[in-house]
């Protein structure tokens, strides 16, 4: 049983006038039965539709050790297994509807602060969300269950302890917060415990307050926290991301193309050859250009800030914005 819980710059003319309504539900991706993508192909990140781009941080430290963060996605449903190789099942024992996958997300440690990290799924076009759904990782739920040698059991051994587990929804349009959502995964806060609850069904997130977004930072906190940061596993599953695209007149379905990564740091890569690309300020100052096919093109020289970028795709022009850390 579903459960369902309630920059604006103007650059140069109007670029963006056309929407696509789309669900982002991962089914464009391939798996085995009982399996899961994590990055070990060192692929750094995985598109699901044209325009919605989660980046992926595997690293192999040898002898059978390694370590991800950002998105993964995987069909796994086991919600009995209470073990980190269970990390990418799906709490609610079954999959969304008729989906096949859903995506992961781990938010990682800042070893220097022991600040959690945000997972940061961006949009090549301003997007408008509308919903998403959402359960607890397994193991996750089972370790707030339960606890385990690093982990508190939620509630304490009275049962009392206010504890809880959240994930912060954070929109951006550019650089600029357009709000933030906080949805308790697990909630132990109530005077009557038997109130207390830990998510498990898949359950819909209304994401309407974001506004127009390029894109999304997951953060999740907890009450169990330690010297070295956030205790509890810092997971969770989702699924069937509602959007509306609002893209670019002069593009349609054959010409559509991601570039990423989005914010970009030096380089920037595309889905599609393109002919030609310039690069302008949010004056609309021509900055950078290049005339020779490729799928990229290095903006490392440029300050940090907002670009519009124009591409010639297959005799057709191209228009997208990206920021620049």
């Amino acid at each position: 049983m579903f459960k369902k819980i309630v920059f604006g710059v103007c650059i140069l003319c109007s670029i963006f006038q056309e929407s696509k309504s789309q669900v982002v539900n991962f089914e464009d991706l391939t798996l085995q039965p009982d399996t899961f993508w994590n990055g070990s192909d060192l692929n750094g990140w995985f598109n699901s539709g044209p325009y919605s781009h989660f980046p992926n941080n595997f690293v192999d430290y040898g002898g059978g050790y390694t370590a991800w963060d950002g998105f993964a996605y995987s069909n796994r449903v086991n919600d009995s297994l209470q073990d980190f190789s269970n990390m990418y099942s799906a709490f609610a024992g079954h999959q969304i509807g008729n989906s096949n996958i859903f995506g992961i997300s781990y938010n990682s440690m800042n070893y220097a602060t022991y600040e959690t990290m945000p997972t940061e799924l961006s949009f090549s076009v301003p997007t408008i969300t509308q919903s998403f759904w959402l359960t607890n990782s397994t193991y996750s739920a089972l370790t707030i269950k339960n606890g385990d040698s690093f982990s508190k059991k939620f509630g304490g051994v009275s049962g009392d302890d206010p504890d809880w587990f959240r994930l912060d929804i954070i929109g951006y349009n550019g650089t600029m917060v357009t709000d933030t959502i906080h949805f308790y995964l697990a909630d132990y806060r109530f005077a009557n415990s038997s109130q207390d609850y830990i998510i498990k069904e898949w359950t819909e997130v209304n994401l309407a307050l974001l506004g127009q977004v390029t894109k999304i930072d997951f953060v999740l906190a907890s009450s169990d926290n330690g010297d070295y940061g956030m205790n509890t596993p810092a997971f969770f599953c989702f699924d069937n991301l509602n959007c509306t695209f609002l893209t670019n007149n002069k593009e349609d379905a054959e010409t559509a193309l991601n570039i990423y990564p989005n914010p970009v740091i030096d380089k920037v890569f595309t889905t599609k050859e393109f002919n030609s690309v310039m690069v302008f300020n949010i004056s609309g100052k021509l900055v950078y250009g290049k005339n020779e096919k490729s799928k990229s093109f290095d903006i490392s020289s440029l300050n940090s800030g907002l670009y519009l970028i124009k591409m010639t795709v297959e005799g057709k022009e191209i228009t997208h914005k990206i920021m620049k850390k």
